[in-house]
């Protein structure tokens, strides 16, 4: 009891130490952090601690005023009450606020009760609310969901204001029903749950409320929930700035501070995960009474959003467990952290209302008694012993694990089934929220290798590792006992946490998995919601052999997709998997990328495209929640289609399922970057990137982002990150080759590093390494060179192809072999023609039609083409911003002298981000005839 007190003692003092240094410094005083801390010697380091993080939230002071919660409402200073607007009639006020005066109206034409909002009279000069007004209107219109107060019209007078024209819910709002005391768990729920679901409804649409509290949330005497004003609202994506902070101006906070989020409280940008927080709130006051955060003043009650916990234990204790983890993720302060899809609150809360009540018998059996007892002292001996380990994972940090490849104890043709049993489990850990698990590709790369687990930790960045060893009896027998060690370690002091062994005669590896899983959640002290539990416990298959199958065909596709043979394999494998259980959703998933990838490298028929659309499609029906359906089907689009915008919705669905799945993340960065969203490409590339750490392939990736958006110096480091990981990978070295084109014009370092590919990579992987370097070779004036070396490439010369042939033909003019160039301009125009038949919607090949025109001299026919390839990029869905063919259309400009034109479409290219650059513009022999123009002289003189 004693030191419960301390503890209350001490925790009293922090508390009492950070309002006094917030309340000093809102009110204009500049305290000294180390003479403050000083007068609190037995608390001094974490008092210092508390203070620094909030000195460095510089908004928070900027924007927290001593005021209190009635000044956000204004006084009423324009009474419509007996007015006429429009066909309405004005009645009595019904509401007032910051943002409006809500007035109920009869509509005489209609003969219908409606809500009239207008603007406060000291608003209708301001420009920004005139703004606001309208936008609300714009953003109700675009709504329509059942659990939102829909609006009917908008009246702008000649004054410059506004009416909006709502539907009038009858009814007690939400704060007047708290008010009378909290609401019992069930009544809380189902008004959350409709909360939750008009909220979803809005952010499916792309807006935030951003000023969601009970007086905004209206109950009808049916007990519909209505959420209403949406005065605040905005639209919101990823790559939106937000030019209205929470905190505007000093003396003017935007929304209402008890609902208010963290990041709304310090002034920053508000999303979608500021309304889930608010909702939060609004949950804990409906079953406690009162809201989570109070504070004598505003400043207080800010002080404590940021900083301190709700009172949990005021919760009712028939509160249920999952609900109570719900509510923690929604009132998460780190956003990255909180719940990420409100969508998910009304699946949950509907679970748990529709789940059938079970009655306890008084006398309950011995047996079961004994059990469970049992099963508590087991689960409560694991949660002790991990949170006597847990220091070095903050609460509210997510927590970073890698599964090592297990080691194979059977025999030697069973190595694969120990790799595919570590991506299973990945797999199976990757859908619990809060738990970042390093990608098998990342961790296959320690592999027979004597690394510390510590230094395994540093080097990806990890607190817990998972390893274990296994062993199949009978070689590729799918229904073979399996016997199977696992242990969790924490990684900072290389100790055990749990061991686990697992002996199944039966082969049912499944189980294993779903045990593994539930056990390591369990340690880490991570309490599951449902859909994760469903997750965790879920079976794709109950046939064995379909599963070896399935496994084998992901052990062939996890090579590459871009190696044939394989990615034939792993087709062949996953047919096998379907044949045996043709119920088998995720191996009909798997089998869909396999053909998209086939059609994306190697087979483009629309057979095969149909093969990819049927399987995505049928692995949805059998389960429309499996994200590796919508994976698939993502794509179906991408590859098959180049929709993006199709894409993203499904790699969208499949991360919302699995937020720290490298595969999904990664997709949806390069659709975003085909598109030309740059910016949300390369935060998702590298988020992509930290958790799969040691693959070269994204680091690559992350790379070329970075160089298409002329980040020079930051690519450079991942493309030498990308060459140490793999050294006999080819990309890593070409795209730095590119890099030191651009960035330096350095054609000397950029051979070094191909030169270096040579020695280490494949002969067989060299050919792409060749073609830059005929490139190369045309920069530095060898022509002979490029031609005797594009020579080497071609087993067949009769069988070119259109690229090779304009690649020829430009060699040729620049050597002023006049005749040759004009053939091979005349074989591009022909094979080019022939492709436009079958595709007419190309734009690469209208755009390099348009170059082998100019090169054979019909002028109006190729800048006809290269303007349609260029008009066809910026209407396709896969490249709303894409300058490679309006690269070529200033080419051609060049090509056919029409300079002025080209050096406009060059300074355009220089101004967004691209392939182009100034070194380029020097090297390359294309641009040549404008080195005497003396716009261009300017344009490459600048500096970069």
């Amino acid at each position: 009891m004693m030191a419960a007190e301390r503890n209350d003692n001490e925790g009293d003092t922090l508390d009492g130490a950070l309002t006094q240094f917030v309340n000093a410094y809102v009110q204009g005083e500049q305290p000294d952090i180390d003479e403050f801390v000083e007068k609190y010697p037995k608390h001094k380091e974490q008092i210092r601690q508390r203070v620094q993080s909030l000195c460095e939230i510089d908004a928070l002071f900027d924007s927290i005023v001593q005021t209190e919660a009635g000044e956000f409402e204004e006084a009423v200073d324009r009474d419509l009450v007996g007015r006429r607007v429009g066909n309405f009639e004005i009645g009595e006020m019904i509401g007032r606020g910051g943002m409006g005066v809500v007035y109920l109206a009869r509509d005489t034409k209609l003969k219908r009760s409606v809500a009239v909002k207008g603007l406060p009279t000291k608003l209708v000069a301001d420009a920004t609310a005139r703004k606001r007004f309208k936008r609300e209107a714009e953003l109700l219109a675009s709504l329509n969901h059942p659990n939102i107060a829909v609006i009917h019209d908008i009246i702008e007078d000649t004054a410059d204001t506004g009416y909006l024209i709502l539907e009038y819910v009858p009814g007690e709002t939400l704060a007047k029903r708290i008010a009378r005391g909290p609401l019992t768990v069930e009544q809380a729920l189902s008004i959350g749950r409709q909360i939750a679901e008009a909220v979803a409804a809005a952010h499916k649409k792309g807006i935030v409320h951003r000023d969601l509290k009970p007086g905004n949330i209206k109950i009808t005497p049916d007990g519909q929930v209505k959420v209403l004003d949406f005065g605040l609202a905005k639209p919101y994506t990823s790559d939106t700035k937000d030019t209205e902070a929470t905190a505007t101006q000093r003396h003017h906070i935007m929304g209402t501070p008890a609902y208010m989020s963290p990041e709304q409280a310090r002034g920053q940008s508000a999303d979608h995960r500021t309304d889930i927080w608010s909702f939060g709130c609004i949950m804990y006051q409906m079953l406690t009474g009162k809201p989570p955060f109070e504070g004598k003043t505003t400043t207080d009650m800010l002080a404590r959003i940021i900083e301190r916990e709700p009172a949990w234990d005021l919760l009712p204790q028939n509160t249920p467990a999952h609900i109570g983890t719900l509510l923690r993720r929604c009132l998460e302060k780190d956003p990255q952290r909180r719940l990420g899809d409100i969508a998910d609150v009304s699946v949950e809360i509907t679970e748990t209302l529709s789940a059938p009540k079970v009655a306890i018998p008084s006398k309950f059996p011995k047996t079961a008694m004994i059990v469970s007892s049992l099963v508590i002292i087991i689960l409560s001996s694991i949660a002790v012993t991990f949170v006597l380990r847990k220091e070095l994972q903050p609460a509210s940090k997510e927590i970073r694990l890698v599964v090592l490849p297990f080691k194979n104890e059977g025999s030697d043709e069973e190595e694969w089934f120990a790799n595919c049993m570590t991506g299973e489990i990945i797999n199976r850990l990757g859908s619990i929220r809060g738990l970042a698990v390093i990608s098998q590709q990342s961790a296959m790369q320690y592999k027979n290798r004597k690394i510390a687990t510590p230094q395994i930790a540093k080097d990806l960045n990890v607190a817990f590792v998972l390893e274990g060893a296994i062993q199949r009896e009978r070689p590729s027998d799918p229904n073979s006992p399996v016997r199977v060690r696992v242990q969790l370690i924490n990684a900072d002091d290389d100790t055990q946490i749990w061991a686990q062994p697992y002996d199944d005669d039966t082969g049912d590896i499944l189980a294993f998995q779903s045990e593994v899983a539930e056990l390591v959640a369990q340690a880490l002290d991570i309490t599951l919601v449902e859909p994760e539990r469903q997750a965790l416990a879920s079976r794709p298959t109950e046939n064995m052999e379909a599963y070896d199958y399935y496994l084998r065909a992901n052990e062939y596709s996890s090579r590459g997709y871009q190696l044939e043979n394989d990615l034939s394999m792993a087709v062949g494998m996953y047919e096998n998997a379907v044949a045996l259980d043709d119920r088998f959703a995720l191996a009909r998933a798997k089998l869909s990328q396999a053909h998209s990838g086939m059609y994306r490298w190697h087979d483009r028929t629309q057979s095969r495209l149909t093969m990819a659309w049927t399987e995505a499609n049928e692995a949805l029906r059998l389960d429309p929640e499996l994200p590796e359906g919508h994976w698939a089907l993502g794509y179906y689009y991408y590859w098959g289609h180049s929709d993006c915008d199709r894409a993203l919705e499904h790699f969208e669905i499949a991360r919302r399922s699995q937020p720290k799945n490298p595969r999904f993340i990664s997709a949806i960065s390069y659709a975003q970057k085909a598109q030309g969203n740059f910016d949300e490409a390369l935060v998702n590339i590298r988020q992509a990137f930290e958790l799969d750490p040691r693959s070269h392939t994204i680091a690559s990736e992350v790379g070329r982002m970075l160089l298409l958006m002329r980040k020079y110096s930051e690519a450079e480091y991942y493309f030498d990150r990308a060459i140490r990981l793999a050294p006999d990978f080819n990309r890593g070295y070409e795209w730095k080759a590119q890099l030191y084109l651009r960035w330096q014009g350095s054609t000397e370092e950029a051979r070094a590093v191909l030169e270096e590919a040579v020695q280490r990579v494949s002969p067989d992987d060299q050919s792409s390494i060749a073609y830059i370097l005929v490139n190369i070779d045309l920069y530095d004036g060898k022509y002979q060179g490029a031609l005797d070396r594009l020579d080497s490439l071609l087993e067949d010369v009769n069988d070119i192809g259109s690229s090779n042939a304009l690649l020829y033909a430009r060699i040729h003019k620049y050597m002023n072999n006049t005749d040759m160039a004009m053939d091979y301009f005349g074989t591009a125009r022909s094979i080019l023609e022939a492709r436009i038949q079958e595709d007419p919607n190309d734009a690469w090949l209208h755009s390099a039609l348009g170059i082998a025109y100019a090169g054979l001299g019909k002028r109006e026919k190729a800048i006809r083409e290269a303007e349609q390839g260029a008009e066809l990029t910026l209407m396709s869905k896969k490249a709303r911003r894409k300058t490679s063919q309006l690269e070529d259309l200033a080419r051609v400009n060049v090509m056919v002298g029409k300079y002025d034109e080209a050096i406009g479409q060059i300074n355009y290219l220089l101004s967004v981000h691209g392939r182009l650059s100034k070194h380029l513009l020097r090297l390359d022999p294309a641009w040549k005839p404008l080195r005497d123009h003396p716009d261009f002289k300017k344009l490459i003189e600048s500096s970069d």
